[in-house]
């Protein structure tokens, strides 16, 4: 059923299965949302009749007049020289412009985090609407899109299904980290005449999401190496239970004026929860939402199902095409019957939380979702039995690279939010999360795959959202789900600390842990600072830039 659907998000190498909200999935829906595309590869719409002119990456190398390729620097697999891996060395690859260089320009570095580098790379440094290209332009600089180890070409073995766990051993945090310097101490352009590496030239760490909380984590370890950092939607505190990730998504949609969707959400996954209690009516239940031969998966499995439409949220809020929210409530939000619009308060409370999930299952581009984003193959109606499997094992490689990173390190276990803002089944637990993990890696053995990720040994190491690197600006959205893990939180449980942009830090200066150079951005969600196609975006990296002009002024030459 709807193949065409099916066709433009299966046709779009962006998209990897992995079934937490966050990690590479995520990642490369932020990357399309920023290169001014919806998740089916065409233009996102400001109004009606306003289309985002993205140029597509085919586009954008035939445009460019500086010829960009992948290049490849050669790095210890262990920096640390702790292990087997001492003496191994891969390849890392990234990308440099430098056509727009003018003689003392830094160096600036943007930092892909969890995924393939290659698809974006070209967009990042050439294309007029990406806000990195800008930058470094503005600054008459060196820009360089990096790839991340184990993703994309920069990986010392194949990553698939069959990968030995143990070759992760030296996919962590502190190892990547500690490729940065590396990289930059041997940083040079043949057609330059002047010495690129830190120590004469000052380097400039970009990063949203993951990379964010690297471009902070970078600047604390390594300040000889990166001279400033942008930290755009870091969750720096790395926490097991991130029920709270669905908070900004309620708070986000009422907001919106979407309060009567989230009313009939919370209502059918009540009244979903209560069927699945009885096994009969369970599996009647997941053949009602996707064919005949869904009822033999786990109420776990389908509760992952259920939380596909949240899947856009941080990229796009309510938008996203025919896959976004505002479609997907559109039609939770309709009465056939009369073709009226739920009041406030939803349908459910007049209409009984049956009738909302009865709208639930019969949303057209449901089953295309749940088999795009979980590789499998539901077959969605009632006369044809498919090979409908939702506990299937991430294939993708960046989706089983990223799934080892926050199953040994990060956590960010995105379980059922229960109480009264409830939007995912409570089948989601924090529990099933974490055999996610253990599915994913099944023989993995407790030495290197715990049985719960070490956040306590993490945040100890890296310093949680209490760390205050100097010369780092941080950024995050008003309803962004990542904002509730970076210092920027504004949970019960957060340190709160008070953000502000005026007076710009001084050079090399810390502040207290109750203040942080930052901005929160209203009305938006994760990384909108980075899309120049957001408006309200363009305040927030002219603070960056403020900042990095002054800051710029008392570099020195070692």
């Amino acid at each position: 059923m709807h193949s065409l659907l099916s066709l433009c998000l299966f046709s779009l190498s962006f998209l990897p299965n992995v079934n937490a909200l966050g990690g590479s999935l995520s990642n490369k829906f932020r990357i399309m949302a920023e290169m001014g595309l919806l998740p089916d590869g065409t233009p996102m719409r400001l109004s009606e009749d306003q289309a985002i002119q993205a140029p597509s990456i085919k586009a954008t190398k035939a445009a460019a007049a500086e010829t960009i390729v992948a290049e490849y620097v050669t790095l210890p697999l262990d920096h640390f020289k702790s292990g087997y891996g001492s003496t191994r060395t891969f390849n890392n690859r990234f990308w440099v412009a430098e056509s727009g260089y003018k003689p003392g320009g830094p160096i600036f570095i943007y930092d892909v985090g969890e995924a393939d580098a290659e698809p974006s790379a070209l967009f990042r440094l050439q294309d007029p609407n990406s806000f990195f290209k800008q930058i470094v332009d503005a600054y008459g600089g060196i820009g360089i899109a990096w790839e991340h180890r184990f993703y994309g070409n920069s990986t010392p073995v194949t990553i698939d299904l069959d990968t030995p766990a143990e070759e992760f051993t030296y996919l962590t945090a502190e190892q990547a980290l500690a490729d940065i310097p590396a990289f930059a101490a041997q940083f040079s352009r043949k057609n330059i005449n002047a010495t690129l590496t830190p120590e004469k030239t000052p380097w400039i760490f970009i990063g949203g999401s993951y990379p964010g909380m690297r471009a902070a984590f970078v600047r604390k370890f390594y300040p000889d190496t990166i001279y400033a950092s942008f930290a755009s939607s870091a969750p720096v505190e790395a926490r097991t239970d991130m029920s709270v990730y669905f908070e900004p998504i309620w708070r986000g949609m009422n907001a919106y004026g979407w309060a009567n969707c989230t009313k009939d959400i919370h209502a059918a996954i009540n009244y979903m929860d209560g069927v699945m209690e009885r096994p009969f009516s369970a599996s009647a239940l997941k053949e009602r939402f996707l064919g005949l031969g869904a009822g033999n998966n786990t109420n776990a499995g389908f509760a992952d199902a259920l939380s596909t439409p949240f899947y856009l949220w941080q990229s796009y809020g309510v938008e996203g095409g025919s896959t976004g929210l505002r479609s997907f409530c559109d039609w939770l939000s309709t009465d056939p019957a009369t073709n009226k619009t739920a009041p406030a308060e939803g349908w459910a409370a007049s209409k009984g939380a049956n009738f909302t999930v009865g709208r639930w299952a019969s949303f057209p581009y449901f089953t295309d979702m749940v088999n795009s984003y979980m590789t499998t193959n539901c077959s969605g109606v009632a006369s044809m039995e498919g090979d409908c499997d939702l506990q299937l094992r991430f294939s993708d490689p960046a989706g089983i690279s990223w799934t080892w990173q926050y199953c040994t390190q990060w956590g960010f276990l995105q379980s059922a939010n229960l109480g009264p803002t409830q939007l995912i089944s409570k089948y989601n637990s924090l529990q099933h999360q974490a055999d996610i993990c253990h599915r994913q890696f099944p023989s993995a053995p407790p030495s290197l795959l715990p049985a719960w990720p070490a956040v306590h040994k993490t945040n100890a190491h890296f310093g949680g959202w209490a760390i205050r690197p100097s010369n780092v600006y941080w950024s995050g959205g008003e309803f962004d789900p990542w904002r509730t893990l970076s210092p920027l939180s504004s949970e019960s449980w957060a340190p709160k600390p008070k953000p502000f942009t005026s007076p710009v830090p001084a050079c090399g200066v810390q502040t207290q842990e109750g203040e942080i150079f930052a901005s929160v951005i209203e009305g938006a969600e994760h990384c909108f600072d980075f899309r120049t196609s957001f408006p309200g975006g363009e305040g927030s990296r002219e603070v960056f830039m403020g900042a990095l002009t002054e800051w710029l002024k008392c570099f020195k030459a070692r």
